[in-house]
């Protein structure tokens, strides 16, 4: 009898005890509701079971705590050598001699210089100087020399924007082209640096005529103030726009000194004001666009400029549209009109 109560038992506690993955995954509530169900078994072998079920699961849990402690200090995986080829070693750049091939990556960031400078130029540029032609044909008097003086102010920042762009670009390019001339460029990034701060440097010590007064942008830029407040009087030398300071050269000497341009509004074919004008990129000179398109119609390739004193040759694809142009000449036509009503309103008076 006493065999086969202990057999008895445990054939019970088989049949009763989960295997280890099923303790954790089953609800605690279903082995209650279990044990009430068969009745059987003795009350020593519960406490055994539960004991168990505590055990498995505190052994889950130490595994993903073990687990959760070991991740933060596991090692970062390390870059493929076929991901670097193409990148240059940024921390130990300065310590490795360049070669040809680095000298080409050096000069595709030279062209992005260049192509964001260039995007700066077709928009900024033509902006403030739209700008600043509106506000010297609505405004007058000390209000419109303080607005002008502000928008000068502008194109003088954009300017120095985009000198040290060239600089970067300059810069760049200098040592892809020792590079090319198979010289040894050693500390790369320092002598980049040292190249970009020196020229930096040298420019700003210049003065505001050696700045900007050989910036055809700036150039254009005081002109068309000029031609809007003062219609039909010769454009004076860009000089006479930037006060002298020390360093300058006199103006007698300036061999670069030029004024004396009028800007004329009329289409050399036409001889009336220019209506949708069309520059030439050849030879600067400027036309009604429909005049100059049935000046050059059924020719093939190329015919000689219109312009009177012009030997150039022209085409169609040389033209393009010339939008501020067109704004001036519609200043230029207002203010005369302006001028016009003026002085009749005089002679009424008289």
């Amino acid at each position: 009898m006493p065999a086969a109560g202990s057999s008895r038992r445990k054939s019970a506690r088989s049949r009763r005890e989960p295997s280890s993955d099923r303790i954790e995954e089953d609800d605690p509530t279903q082995h209650g509701a279990d044990d009430d169900v068969e009745g059987e078994g003795s009350e020593e072998e519960q406490p055994q079971r539960k004991r168990k079920s505590v055990v498995v699961k505190k052994e889950k849990k130490s595994t993903k705590q073990a687990r959760g402690d070991s991740e933060p200090e596991e090692e970062p995986a390390e870059h493929d050598e076929d991901d670097d080829d193409d990148r240059i070693d940024i921390q130990n750049f300065k310590d490795q001699p360049l070669g040809r091939e680095e000298g080409m990556k050096l000069r595709g960031i030279a062209q992005d210089w260049e192509m964001i400078r260039k995007q700066i130029h077709q928009s900024s540029f033509n902006m403030v100087k739209g700008v600043a032609i509106s506000l010297a044909d609505v405004m007058e008097g000390e209000q419109a020399v303080a607005a002008l003086t502000e928008v000068d102010d502008i194109m003088k920042g954009l300017l120095d924007i985009d000198h040290e762009m060239r600089t970067h670009e300059t810069s760049l390019d200098a040592i892809h082209q020792k590079l090319l001339r198979d010289e040894a460029i050693e500390g790369a990034m320092e002598v980049y640096e040292k190249d970009v701060k020196q020229r930096l440097n040298e420019f700003r010590h210049k003065t505001t005529r050696q700045k900007y007064a050989p910036s055809e942008i700036y150039t254009q830029f005081k002109q068309g103030i000029f031609e809007v407040q003062n219609p039909g009087i010769a454009i004076p030398p860009i000089n006479d726009f930037i006060p002298k300071e020390d360093g300058d050269v006199s103006d007698d000497d300036d061999e670069m000194e030029m004024g004396g341009v009028t800007q004329d509004f009329k289409c050399p074919i036409t001889l009336t004001m220019l209506v949708n004008p069309m520059t030439s990129s050849v030879c600067g000179h400027s036309f009604s666009g429909e005049a100059i398109r049935d000046y050059l119609k059924g020719t093939r390739g190329k015919k000689g400029c219109p312009a009177a004193g012009c030997r150039q040759q022209i085409g169609v694809s040389d033209l393009k549209p010339d939008k501020d142009l067109e704004k001036r000449v519609k200043i230029a036509a207002r203010r005369a009109q302006r001028d016009d009503d003026d002085s009749d309103a005089g002679e009424v008076i008289e």
